[in-house]
């Protein structure tokens, strides 16, 4: 059971950095990108489509990685120049628009076959405990530590992180100060996605999904979102990291084996239902 736990936590890793991608584009700038996870998956297939075009494996990462970038930094871009006051309903629907485009062209250009990934990280592991832990693993779970980390010193200790959290709570103002609002918002998505396909890259050879399984990560990643209000990077990465053990631990349990994949929906619907009576008491005080 522990082994499960512990092989969860690299499918729990990748939910926990879509998670602190999703919490960082709504804070600052007001959109539930529902389409995170596919900006991430176009940069993991284009990652492998060009490892299938005889470019090495360190190269065709890092153009994998820009690839997602730039298209996340389009779609942000496109938002913001069109959609930036719209309300967050709205951003909401446009995003969603956005996976539903997304999906259709990864359809149309990678298929909807599952393809064996190769690994980033050598397959090594060591003993811990009497627990096998692969090097994937830990790998994994540093650069979980990594992106929630950094976004936080960002955001709290760096000039850059003082004008987004001005631009999420008054866009105008900053933007008469003379900042330019729709690039660090494109700035915004092209870090967050660069940061999807990484944490795709890393989960897929362990799981060799397909582009529209991979696109919808985003669930879990919502769900542990949610569990942080969409405020807190902490408890959304710490989120995805327990539906993912949870995940792995069902695996090894019969009766719930098959239905693992309605593990996020059970979050979210403890989740809603935490926040709404949290609301309760509070105006009752």
């Amino acid at each position: 059971m522990i082994e499960s736990i512990v092989a969860g936590s690299v499918t729990g890793s990748s939910y926990a950095i879509l998670a602190v991608c999703v919490v960082v584009v709504y804070r600052l700038v007001g959109v539930l990108n529902f389409g995170q996870a596919a900006l991430g998956a176009f940069g993991a297939y284009a990652c492998y489509a060009m490892l299938g075009s005889g470019i090495p494996l360190p190269v065709a990462v890092l153009l994998g990685l820009a690839t997602a970038a730039a298209l996340a930094g389009c779609a942000g871009w496109v938002l913001a120049r069109w959609f930036g006051e719209p309300t967050t309903t709205v951003r909401a629907v446009v995003s969603a628009v956005l996976l539903v485009v997304l999906l259709s062209v990864g359809f149309r250009l990678f298929g909807d076959s599952p393809r064996v990934m190769p690994s980033l990280v050598p397959g090594v592991s060591f003993e811990l405990g009497g627990v096998r832990i692969s090097l994937t693993t830990v790998v994994a779970l540093a650069a979980t530590l990594l992106v929630a980390g950094g976004s936080t010193l960002v955001s709290r200790h760096t000039r850059l992180g003082v004008r987004l959290e001005a631009m999420s709570e008054r866009p105008t103002t900053v933007q008469l100060l003379g900042v330019n609002v729709r690039l660090l918002a494109s700035g915004v998505w092209a870090a967050t996605g660069a940061f999807s396909a990484l944490a795709l890259l890393l989960v897929a050879p362990t799981r060799n999904p397909t582009f529209e399984t991979m696109s919808f990560f985003v669930v879990p990643a919502l769900a542990a979102g949610l569990l942080g209000a969409f405020s807190n990077v902490w408890v959304a990465a710490a989120g995805g990291l327990v539906i993912g053990a949870l995940e792995g631990a069902g695996a090894r349990i019969d009766v719930i084996a098959d239905y693992r994949g309605a593990i996020p929906f059970v979050v979210i619907i403890a989740a809603l239902i935490w926040l709404r009576r949290r609301e309760v008491w509070d105006a009752s005080r």
